[in-house]
């Protein structure tokens, strides 16, 4: 067969047919990128229902978990509001009782010719608070005294010393208790 066509014609109707070539051409192309992108879009639906559905749960996760961490740190935090009121309350209580340090400079004022203190406890109660002063006298004379002056402190309700102390001449080891408010 013999290759080279001859086109009979005319040249602006050729143009036309191959314009209008081109345009379905075109057209076709359109038509099918338009039923490609649908058939993907509806490809993906199941996969986008999928993904909503996990992403429901998922939040609603979240909102529990959101919930019951609040509901630790509420419940925390009212564990610490507890301790704190607890511990105000007992400062208060500690307002109200003597000071250590302001009963034992009181007690070691008093003159203590002939005495040497060696020990001091301090239990504060209230109203009756206890001091414990041992310690060596050079002398019953000097002991009595002691005990005396103690014993006319202000702050001072009771102070006991045993009868047994009085046992030695000299060199008296003692241990006298003294009981009242110590607020001097």
């Amino acid at each position: 067969m013999y290759r080279e066509l001859t086109n009979l014609l005319p040249a602006h109707k050729s143009r036309a047919f191959r314009r209008e070539y081109f345009f379905r051409l075109a057209t076709v192309a359109l038509v099918l990128l338009a039923a490609v992108t649908l058939m993907g879009g509806f490809m993906l639906l199941p996969a986008y229902v999928s993904f909503s559905q996990e992403l429901k749960a998922k939040e609603v996760q979240l909102s529990q978990l959101d919930s019951a961490l609040q509901s630790a740190q509420e419940k925390e935090v009212g564990e610490r509001l507890a301790r704190l009121t607890s511990d105000a309350a007992h400062l208060e209580r500690l307002e109200q009782l003597p000071s250590g340090s302001t009963a034992v400079r009181a007690v070691l004022q008093v003159p203590r010719e002939g005495i040497r203190i060696t020990r001091v406890a301090f239990t504060p109660v209230g109203e009756e608070s206890r001091m414990m002063l041992s310690g060596t006298a050079t002398t019953r004379e000097a002991l009595r005294r002691y005990n005396l002056a103690l014993s006319e402190l202000p702050f001072v309700a009771l102070s006991e010393l045993p009868i047994s102390t009085y046992a030695k001449e000299t060199d008296l080891e003692f241990i006298i208790t003294l009981t009242g408010p110590f607020t001097p």
